[in-house]
């Protein structure tokens, strides 16, 4: 009979353990803390733990080379919080000090590139869709901004800008891309049609998707991800970004793979872009 009971109790706590919700490990960072930035920036971090399962993203430990132009380029944090969302954005800004033609980069990604008004519309929109408006504890919409620099022959930049969006009702995150190229020296923004021969998208569309059915052969590329249409090219043509002796060209989530796969760009050796690059960027980056 004790062993009855004893088997009874037991039987009655894993009960009461597996009803329980599932624990999600997650970490605060109290409002009270402050992060100094290059001693000019004092940025108040007040983060909410999120309630998604967040795929990973490799290209948040990718290197870039921020350490060494750090004596122009000043981090910066935008925050803002309701209700129903928490916009969270990292952005740099060049020192205008240091060289007064940084101003037109400045003025881009303030003006252009971080538009807190289009976000928080974007924020909004998507939660009208949602038919559950009265659920008891709805989960707050995040949007996290964060980038990487590259320098380009000391004399151009290339700023990603990758957006992580939790979007309420969802498990993952969606990523999207944004990026800018810089020539230091002209203060001048570069385009497409500024490393590019004229009349090339198509060409180089071709040498983008021959890569991908490379990398997918290789096993470089998950099999599942598949060549990019050249509408969608031809949207995303100015998101890439020179590094080293390689131009990557960055897609937003299903552009370029499934959303599982967690794999957004696609890597081309300058080398095989000779043909298609203008004569100053072909001389300028294959020697």
């Amino acid at each position: 009979m004790r062993i009855v009971s004893f088997l009874i109790v037991v039987l009655v706590i894993i009960g009461c353990k597996l009803d329980k919700e599932p624990i999600h490990t997650t970490t605060k960072i109290s409002s009270k803390d402050s992060l100094m930035i290059n001693d000019s920036v004092t940025i108040q971090l007040n983060t909410e733990e999120l309630q998604h399962n967040v795929k990973i993203n490799p290209i948040k430990s990718d290197e870039d080379n921020s350490n060494f132009i750090k004596d122009y380029v000043v981090h910066k944090q935008l925050y803002k919080e309701t209700d129903n969302y928490i916009i969270d954005f990292c952005y740099p800004q060049l020192d205008e000090n240091y060289n007064p033609k940084f101003e037109l980069f400045n003025d881009f990604v303030e003006n252009e590139l971080i538009q807190l008004s289009r976000i928080e519309q974007d924020v909004l929109e998507s939660q009208e869709l949602l038919c559950d408006t009265l659920q008891k504890n709805p989960i707050r919409e995040h949007r996290i901004g964060e980038y990487k620099i590259y320098q380009q022959k000391e004399t151009h930049i290339s700023v990603l800008f990758y957006l992580e969006n939790h979007y309420a009702q969802t498990k993952a995150a969606y990523y999207t891309f944004k990026t800018v190229n810089f020539d230091k020296i002209k203060g001048k923004l570069l385009h497409f049609e500024d490393y590019f021969l004229p009349g090339s998208l198509s060409e180089v569309h071709q040498i983008l998707n021959s890569e991908i059915r490379t990398q997918i052969a290789k096993g470089d590329l998950f099999y599942e991800c598949f060549e990019v249409s050249l509408d969608d090219f031809e949207v995303a043509k100015n998101d890439f970004v020179v590094n080293n002796n390689h131009i990557i060209f960055y897609f937003n989530d299903c552009i370029m793979c499934p959303s599982f796969v967690g794999t957004y760009s696609i890597e081309i050796p300058l080398e095989k872009l000779k043909p298609v690059l203008q004569q100053n960027w072909s001389d300028r980056f294959i020697l």
